[in-house]
């Protein structure tokens, strides 16, 4: 009798267990367990520049034979359509920020002889639309040795279009003359 009550108990004990196991599938406690995780990314700013053909060509004067020469157009200036310019740097459309752009010379136009048309005898415009006065003349600015900015904030597929002069003075000695402009594209509202 003591085996079969022992028996008895041990059934309703693994009843017990098993109601219990299956019970808990479907009894929920009410509490709402809640936590926060942080979701972050870093997008690193890209912007691409192009040169177009006359620009990465070069900027030339030409043949001076009298002088002095004011304000003498670059061959690039006016060779457009309507006499709009062909100096022009495109931002490539995929990039992701606006762009600023700089612009500098190594030196004044140096001949062989290492004579020279000093740096604020070549100037510059530059403006976000071209046609036959737009950059202008009155709004040029001489070149520098140093980095200045000559366009803000050109949208992402923008384009920022130049126009380059230069005065010889009446006394400068003949030769092949020389400089190297440098370009360069920056993220809108960083210093150059």
């Amino acid at each position: 009798m003591i085996k079969r009550n022992l028996n008895l108990i041990l059934f309703f004990i693994i009843l017990i267990c098993l109601f219990l196991l299956t019970f808990q599938n479907f009894v929920h406690s009410g509490f709402v367990v809640e936590d926060f995780v942080d979701s972050n990314v870093s997008i690193t700013k890209y912007l691409a520049i192009e040169f177009s053909n006359n620009l990465s060509s070069g900027i030339y004067f030409g043949n001076v034979s009298v002088l002095p020469a004011i304000n003498l157009n670059s061959t690039g200036n006016n060779i457009g359509i309507g006499n709009s310019t062909e100096f022009y740097i495109n931002v490539s459309s995929d990039s992701n920020t606006n762009v600023d752009f700089c612009i500098k010379a190594n030196s004044g136009l140096t001949s062989v002889a290492l004579d020279e048309i000093v740096l604020g005898n070549e100037t510059y415009a530059n403006s976000t639309s071209t046609n036959d006065s737009i950059p202008s003349l009155t709004n040029d600015v001489a070149l520098t040795t140093n980095y200045v900015s000559s366009g803000e904030n050109i949208l992402p597929g923008g384009i920022n279009y130049y126009r380059f002069w230069l005065d010889i003075p009446a006394s400068q000695p003949s030769g092949d003359y020389n400089n190297t402009l440098s370009f360069k594209g920056i993220q809108n509202g960083l210093s150059c």
